[in-house]
């Protein structure tokens, strides 16, 4: 009778099991399918929930959401349009001079690729023996990709289709703040409930914003630093590798890495000797370790740190998913998440594995030397 019992408890908690992984296989599904539609949600939202200080701050000082919100709006379209007319010219002299940029690197590291010359050579002869064993009747079927020209065009659309969406979206989340909260307390069953219901929002609201902001204004000073020391060093360009280091270090440890390499492969090929040329990764590698290991921890301390495991798997889910934007959306939502668990008990195992706070030491087991023991009665010597 327990053998069956024990066969039916199996076959549901299979069934369960199954339907939670087709569940997950299908949101995975509608977020990749569905993307043109996800994408400018939760820039929108990320983008809002950096704002909503600002907007509190106006509430204080006197100032309608409405009024703030369309102010916030404007200033951000006008430091995108702003960006895009200051980068696309040194963007597009970038552009045309990879291929020269490839061929200088190429040569100045010559003396640094001459062990690795008896690989390529093996490599082209091995090359070159199945090109004559290719039978000289098969065809090859070239299949015409659309122009370069109209393939950017589409590209550019579809960019600024996605910015006026996501603008649009922030500007009527941070004017609606309020009405979301009333619609919480509408829910709500018992007073109770609502009180609870509304001091997580605030708490999560309060914790994702100050987290947004204030890493948004360290990377902002990041950038600005890296760009006038490259600039100081002599580096083409500096305002681009300034405005790219900036958005790099929203990508925890992947994003210096990526700075100091593309840095390092321009100063190679801008400068005379590597000696020159090693000075300039050498410096991003100074601000974003000053960055990432005193300033950062300061201004934010460990209520904010993540699993480092956990952000390098959310950086490649969500750039997987979404592309470049889900790259930068990442940390953000991570962060989004352990508010979630930090304030619902029954995520708290889930925020416990995505914290990054240390593990309090367990007391050591009997096998390593130590003896734990009940606590006796009053005055009993331990």
């Amino acid at each position: 009778m327990s053998s069956d019992g024990d066969g039916f408890t199996g076959t549901t908690q299979l069934k369960s099991f199954s339907v939670k992984l087709m569940a997950a296989v299908a949101v995975c599904a509608s977020l990749y399918f569905g993307r043109s539609l996800f994408v400018p949600v939760a820039l929108a939202i990320v983008l809002a929930l950096t704002l909503f200080p600002l907007i509190r701050a106006g509430q204080r000082a006197g100032l309608p959401p409405v009024v703030s919100a369309l102010a916030l709006m404007l200033v951000v379209t006008a430091c995108l349009v702003l960006a895009s007319a200051s980068l696309s010219g040194p963007v597009s002299r970038l552009s045309a001079q990879l291929p020269s940029i490839g061929y200088q690197l190429k040569y100045k590291l010559k003396s640094l690729r001459e062990p690795l010359d008896t690989i390529d050579k093996a490599g082209e002869q091995v090359e070159e023996m199945t090109k004559q064993n290719r039978d000289a009747g098969v065809q090859e079927v070239v299949i015409k990709q659309p122009g370069l020209v109209a393939r950017a065009a589409d590209d550019v659309i579809a960019m600024v289709a996605t910015v006026l969406l996501t603008l649009t979206l922030c500007f009527f989340l941070l004017v609606s703040r309020e009405l979301f909260y009333r619609k919480v307390l509408r829910v709500m069953p018992t007073l109770s409930d609502k009180k609870k219901a509304l001091q997580v929002a605030y708490d999560i609201e309060r914790d994702v914003s100050r987290y947004l902001l204030t890493v948004s204004a360290i990377n902002a000073a990041l950038g600005l630093g890296i760009g006038v020391a490259l600039w100081l060093l002599g580096m083409p360009n500096p305002l681009l590798w300034g405005v790219l280091a900036g958005l790099l270090n929203f990508l925890p440890y992947i994003g210096a890495i990526l700075g100091i390499v593309a840095t390092g492969v321009m100063a190679i090929v801008s400068f005379h000797t590597l000696g020159e040329a090693a000075v300039v990764p050498a410096v991003y590698l100074v601000f974003t370790v000053l960055e990432g290991q005193f300033i950062t921890p300061w201004l934010l301390g460990k209520r904010f740190s993540l699993n480092t495991v956990v952000i390098l798997l959310s950086i490649a889910f969500w750039g997987f998913m979404w592309g470049a934007v889900g790259v930068f959306v990442a940390v953000p939502m991570l962060i989004m998440l352990r508010a979630l668990c930090d304030r619902i008990e029954g995520l708290a195992a889930l925020g416990e594995f995505v914290s990054g706070e240390p593990v309090v030491d367990e007391p050591a087991s009997a096998a390593e030397g130590e003896t734990l023991r009940a606590p006796g009665p009053p005055g009993t010597p331990c």
